[in-house]
């Protein structure tokens, strides 16, 4: 079993050292606090995959569909238990494994399916994170497995 905590604080001032973060997660909440994108930065900094070039039809769809013109950036650092190193896989799993539960509106990939990592429970900490679910568990994995070792699911 894989646990996992995710410390989230928000990117209030352009100084915030936060926006040179790498192997982390990123979200930006619409001014209602709505998850609208879930990011991971691994060997771009937080400030490089927000910039407007990075995902320009993001923003230009979040403007034309969605009306939305303001929105807030929070940093999620990753804590591991004692002994345990957060790889890019794992990180990945963690972003997987968000968007899968939470469904963000700009998250179009990764919404529907999956690879699961059996066992990983993803814990979100901190008063910047305003979405009323706080702990995540891939437990879509265990059937899945279990019918696999039956032979039931051959495909």
């Amino acid at each position: 079993m894989t646990h996992t905590f995710v410390d989230w604080r928000s990117l209030d001032e352009d100084d915030d050292d936060g926006w040179d973060q790498l192997r982390c997660l990123y979200a930006y909440f619409s001014p209602k606090e709505e998850v609208l994108y879930i990011g991971k930065a691994w060997s771009k900094t937080v400030y490089a995959r927000w910039r407007r070039q990075a995902k320009e039809g993001f923003w230009d769809d979040l403007e034309h569909e969605r009306r939305i013109f303001n929105h807030r950036v929070a940093v999620g650092t990753v804590a591991l238990l004692a002994g345990k190193r957060l790889s890019h896989k794992l990180l990945c799993d963690i972003e997987s494994l968000l968007i899968f539960e939470i469904g963000p509106w700009g998250n179009i990939q990764g919404r529907d399916q999956r690879i699961a990592r059996p066992g990983l429970i993803v814990k979100c900490r901190g008063l910047s994170w305003t979405h009323k679910r706080r702990v995540f568990r891939d437990e879509n994995a265990a059937p899945f497995r279990d019918r696999l070792e039956m032979g039931i699911a051959r495909q």
